[in-house]
């Protein structure tokens, strides 16, 4: 039970400090910016931009497809690796069944992220260069 909560334990784990760092930057600008207006200095353009939270969504496809092909190859794999080695007992067919199922989603996470990257490869990767130049 414990390989079926790895996955769920590393995204929670990633997904908390994300925000952290999310809110740390913010108190950080929050504060430049008060100390810009005691001395009445201009803030560079590029920090506003970063504060404003303009997204990259080439980059979120981007990582949204890498991370759910490494997990649901993970997935899979985890399912092949144990699966073989389980002793064959005819009244315990619900533990084959389960491990079967994980490579399934495993499978399907995979898939998704192969969409993601084909999308962004196909989409994201060209739009992206025009939206930096201003078009």
């Amino acid at each position: 039970m414990a390989v079926l909560l790895l996955p769920a334990v590393i995204v929670s784990v990633w997904l908390v400090l994300s925000h952290i760092r999310r809110q740390q930057f913010l108190k950080e600008y929050l504060e430049l910016q008060r100390k810009a207006l005691e001395k009445g200095v201009a803030l560079p353009g590029n920090i506003k931009e970063i504060a404003t939270g303009k997204t990259d969504w080439a980059a979120v496809t981007l990582r949204v497809g890498i991370i759910s092909l490494v997990l649901g190859i993970m997935g899979f794999v985890i399912g092949m690796w144990v699966l073989p080695n389980m002793p064959l007992n005819p009244n315990d067919v619900d533990a084959a069944a389960i491990f079967v199922t994980f490579q399934a989603f495993g499978l399907l996470l995979a898939a998704f992220g192969v969409g993601n990257l084909i999308c962004w490869l196909l989409i994201d990767k060209r739009r992206g260069g025009r939206i930096d130049k201003g078009e």
